[in-house]
């Protein structure tokens, strides 16, 4: 029989949408803190709840093993660590958390043996913005154990952790309406980012001595307008026994809002326990994984993240090239070759629309993960002439008359832009008909478009590339030259638009975008008045986030205002804001005034 509630100790049964609460759990060390949240996954397994662990202390193991260490615990694989059933890469964030999301896994990240906290804040930045953006596109129930949490999300930010900081406040805040839970385990309330600490619905709070981590949970409390008077009690509490406050969940759920608990002890080995003289461990006995089942799924997920690599479609396209080379296929051989074309096209276009992504590997296999962003790095230097070779492919009967042009747009170009090509016959491919470097002068428009295409690899919308480039996204001017470079096989078709290579090579000598704080000065420099408030505002709030309304009042502005409100629009646009209720700075650029601030300091 499912269970209705989670039996968390004396006094306290959760509800089961415990797994989508953001809770924060704080006590001293060796108060029950760890304990707790043991208890709290139990319950949550055996409820059928699926949750992760994130361990950056190698303790979590023991979940696998009974409590006396004689028998299986709960068979929850681990990945990484001293312990762990499979490895763990730090570069395998965003790919662990496509696995977790796909299968509906629950699992324990061990990411305790990684060489430095800088490898362990990109695992978790991965893992974090990767398993948000999964979650956002189909919610799920799921809850994350998050230890250490003022490691990863403090309140003193620098600059190499503005981006951990980001994905996981956004956990904390807006994780519940996509069905993630968070629950921050701490022992020092008063490093833990108090923007995520108050942005937590349910406080439990354990043994706490610290004058400074009492002044944390006294301020959650005031914040949460709840009974202050606990406070001054936490130092005296005992092993196991908790404050578990929480007004706006299990207050309206018919429990009491503030109730003084004690938690049960957990039924799994206590791997964190401190060895004695008098009690020294042994070797648990572990419950058995079916690594050969969590292997093929983790093989599925890389399989399906691969079936749409460029680099794949690549490789057919430059066979199917082979086959055509010096050859005149006719019947239905020309009409294979000329309908595989058009599906690899259609294939390759489908692969290429999609978010600018690192297509992650699989971590038991190492040795691929070199080969796989070779062939994705490799991929942005060919990218625009496989696309203008498949456009120019050729297929004819033998008895086909002298080839003639191809139907184009008749859009007329601007005197100074690139002449057209005809497509040679005798090359299949293409690319030996790309323009050459020493070609006519680029107009004004065209090359501040391809300077902005060379500045953003990845590609900008009509709209962005406009705004960048200093046009209207209407206007005559902007979109012949758009037509002329796209005609000329400088800019790639579709949406959103990339240069090719020919179109770096045309446009020589560009200037990059800035880095760090001249990121900053770059992007002040072309934003309006209001903009550059608008922006400012929220970039000395990061990596908390805004309301509109909060904005407009840090930035001297009326929320309502038009001038305000295009102002947003257009940093949205240039993606330099994200968000609409929650407005927060792009990460890029915060971590950018971050550095900044650090070097004014």
């Amino acid at each position: 029989m499912a269970k209705k509630l989670l039996h968390a100790g004396d006094g306290l049964d959760l509800p089961l949408d415990a797994i989508t609460q953001s809770i924060a759990l704080l006590a001293i060390k060796r108060a029950g803190k760890s304990n707790a949240a043991a208890v709290m996954a139990e319950e949550m397994y055996h409820a059928g709840l699926p949750w992760v662990a994130i361990d950056p202390k190698g303790d979590w193991w023991g979940l696998r093993s009974s409590g006396d260490g004689t028998g299986p615990g709960l068979p929850v694989p681990i990945f990484g660590g001293l312990h762990g059933d499979l490895p763990l890469l730090p570069e395998a964030g965003a790919m662990i958390a496509e696995l977790v999301s796909e299968q509906n896994l629950t699992c324990i990240l061990d990411v305790s043996e990684f060489d430095s906290k800088a490898q362990q804040m990109r695992f978790l930045a991965d893992f974090g913005s990767r398993l948000f953006r999964l979650h956002g596109k189909e919610p799920q129930p799921r809850h994350v154990f998050l230890e250490e949490a003022d490691e990863f999300i403090p309140q003193v930010v620098r600059a190499e952790q503005a981006r951990c900081v980001g994905a996981w406040s956004k956990l904390v805040k807006q994780g519940g309406q996509r069905g993630l839970g968070v629950t921050i385990i701490s022992q020092r309330s008063a490093v833990v980012n108090k923007d995520c600490l108050t942005q937590c619905d349910t406080l439990i709070s354990l043994r706490t001595t610290s004058a400074l981590d009492r002044k944390a949970i006294s301020d959650w409390v005031s914040y949460h307008a709840a009974a202050a008077e606990l406070v001054d009690s936490l130092p005296g509490l005992d092993d196991g026994e908790a404050w578990v406050v929480s007004p706006h969940w299990l207050g309206k759920s018919g429990q009491p809002a503030v109730q003084r608990i004690r938690f049960r002890r957990r039924e799994t080995f206590d791997s964190g326990a401190t060895p004695t003289v008098t009690r020294q461990r042994r070797a648990p006995t572990i419950a058995d994984i079916d690594l050969g089942a969590i292997a093929g799924r983790m093989a599925a997920v890389v399989e399906k993240a691969a079936s749409d690599d460029p680099a794949k479609l690549r490789a057919r396209i430059a066979q199917l090239e082979r086959q055509m080379k010096g050859v005149t296929p006719v019947g239905d051989e020309a009409t294979r070759l000329t309908a595989e074309n058009r599906d690899l096209r259609a294939r390759l276009a489908e692969a290429r629309a999609k978010p600018a992504e690192p297509v992650e590997v699989p971590v038991l296999a190492p040795g691929d993960l070199a080969a796989m962003e070779q062939a994705i790095t490799g991929l942005r230097d060919v990218a625009g002439s496989l696309e203008l070779a498949l456009e120019r492919a050729v297929v004819r009967p033998a008895s086909a008359a002298k080839p003639t042009r191809p139907p184009a747009e008749r859009i007329s170009a601007p005197r100074d832009a690139w002449p057209r090509t005809v497509p040679d016959p005798t090359d299949p491919t293409g690319l030996a008909s790309l323009p050459a470097p020493d070609a006519p002068a680029l107009s004004k428009a065209q090359r501040a478009i391809l300077t902005v295409l060379a500045q953003f690899p990845d590609g900008r919308t009509k709209r962005q590339l406009a705004m960048l480039a200093g046009y209207s996204a209407k206007g005559g001017g902007f979109n012949n030259s758009l037509s002329s470079l796209r005609t000329s096989g400088l800019i790639e078709r579709g949406d959103p638009i990339r240069v090719t290579p020919g179109g770096v090579a045309a446009l020589g000598d560009w200037e990059p975008l800035p880095e760090g704080p001249a990121l900053i000065a770059h992007w002040m420099g072309q934003l309006s008045r209001a903009e550059g408030a608008a922006l400012q505002a929220l970039l000395d709030a990061y990596p908390s986030s805004l309301t509109k309304a909060e904005i407009a009042g840090r930035a001297g502005y009326s929320a309502g205002g038009g001038g305000f409100n295009n102002a947003l629009s257009r940093l949205r646009t240039l993606q330099l804001i994200d968000g609409y209720g929650d407005i927060s700075a792009d990460e890029t650029l915060a971590s950018a005034a971050l550095e900044l601030t650090a070097g004014g300091e």
